[in-house]
């Protein structure tokens, strides 16, 4: 299995990109500001604040049984929201594929929202029998995910014998905890210490995944090896600490206050979608915080690279480049693209691109894997999460909560129980005044 990875930040140094990148003298600048942060995130580590750190190294024989049982099962439906969800299936798409389901033997599908449409058609896709449901929700009371579980659990008790046998709740409270209690489900729990986006690494991630034909040891050995480069104390030999410093120095610096993902390979799209929320719900707090924008090479060459090349300069951008893809193929009846592959096109836009955006003053980081798969996936994702403590630490702010989220979940709870937005916002109706008719 290869595992090679590479994180390149040649592109945002002064002496290349001029000055809409920083100098070596910029991080020397803030050395003290770094040693802090950097200290005061493993200091939390050791008081056993931040458990996504100790959960890479948690016994995986808690997943063998379920494997097991699932091999009974045609169909995987994931209940969810948000953290709860979106790694597993960033992780299932980036190994499995887009279009995995179209020839796999079982198929999976992510429950991610209250869309009516969305939930009725996976309902019609399934034999609800040969159905295996996780239902995922940390506190157990997630309003999407529990009117989701409702519904299926309904379906199920209508038309399966021992309907129970078909549900896995992950849940550490809540109604859902005590459903699954009460009605004997295979149940996980998730450290309390471990928020919701921080948790694909857990068992939130872990179970699931282990029933999808995915290395979960593989996943888990790439994450581990991250987190020994991470807690290096030497930001010359921590690829999460020093992309951390560098997109708060071009944040607070440079006002690079949009930071772009750009994978050139349609698998770590869903990879884009869970960073997006990672980066976005840690760090948009007090005032600050980086945008989160998800684009995808080669395609997005035609839609946003026009944008990053000459409008404004708010963006620093981050390539993602696989060397080996899975599959290859090569191109014939064609002028200087004949004899050449897919992946030689598409590694040679992503090439472009980064000389285009180098040459117009565009700061950008490539981080270079030499195949997709767990160990590299793993240990992508643990960068991440680590870059994205590290950020919040520089920026001041607490990358672990959400305080802002709450109050929306709040807002809904209460329409549902018949309360008006006047009642509980205070703003006053304005008698839908400033509406045109479409």
């Amino acid at each position: 299995m290869k595992g090679k990875c590479l994180f390149k930040y040649t592109n945002t140094i002064v002496e290349t990109v001029g000055n809409n990148g920083l100098s070596l003298t910029d991080i020397k600048n803030i050395s003290n500001k770094i040693e802090a942060s950097y200290n005061k995130l493993l200091e939390k580590y050791s008081n056993k604040q931040l458990g996504y750190m100790d959960i890479i190294y948690d016994d995986l024989n808690k997943y063998y049984e379920l494997m097991e049982h699932s091999k009974d099962f045609e169909y995987i439906i994931v209940i969810g929201m948000g953290g709860s969800i979106l790694g597993t299936q960033m992780v299932y798409e980036g190994i499995k594929g887009v279009y995995y389901n179209e020839y796999s033997n079982k198929k999976v599908y992510f429950l991610d929202n209250s869309d009516p449409e969305k939930t009725s058609d996976i309902i019609n896709l399934v034999d609800l029998n040969k159905t295996l449901i996780f239902v995922i929700s940390k506190s157990g009371n997630t309003s999407e995910t529990l009117a989701n579980f409702y519904i299926i659990r309904n379906l199920l008790k209508n038309n399966v014998k021992n309907y129970n046998k078909n549900i896995v709740a992950i849940a550490n409270d809540g109604t859902l905890r005590n459903i699954a209690k009460n009605e004997n489900y295979m149940l996980f729990d998730v450290p309390k210490n471990v928020g919701g986006r921080f948790s694909v690494l857990s068992a939130v991630g872990l179970a699931p995944l282990s029933c999808m034909d995915i290395d979960i040891e593989m996943l888990m050995k790439g994450a581990r090896e991250m987190d020994k480069l991470c807690k290096n104390d030497d930001i010359f030999k921590n690829p999460a600490l020093m992309n951390a410093a560098i997109h708060y120095i071009l944040y607070n610096n440079n006002g690079k206050t949009i930071s772009v993902l750009m994978p050139y390979i349609e698998r770590l799209h869903k990879f884009g979608m869970w960073y997006r929320q990672l980066w976005a719900e840690s760090l948009g707090k007090d005032g600050k915080g980086q945008t989160p924008i998800v684009s995808v090479g080669a395609k997005d060459q035609h839609s946003q690279l026009q944008l990053y090349l000459d409008g404004p300069r708010d963006k620093i951008i981050t390539f993602l480049k696989v060397n080996n893809f899975k599959q290859d193929l090569y191109i014939k009846d064609s002028n200087y693209l004949n004899n050449h592959t897919l992946s030689e096109l598409i590694n040679a836009e992503q090439e472009g691109s980064e000389a285009a955006l180098t040459s117009k003053g565009v700061p950008n980081v490539s981080i270079i894997l030499d195949e997709l798969n767990e160990y590299t996936l793993g240990k992508l994702i643990f960068m991440y999460e680590m870059q994205t403590a590290f950020m919040g630490e520089l920026l001041e702010i607490n990358a672990f909560d959400q305080p802002a989220v709450e109050d929306g979940k709040k807002i809904t709870r209460e329409l549902l129980m018949g309360k008006s937005i006047e009642e509980l916002t205070g703003f006053k109706s304005l008698n839908n005044r400033y509406i045109i008719e479409m």
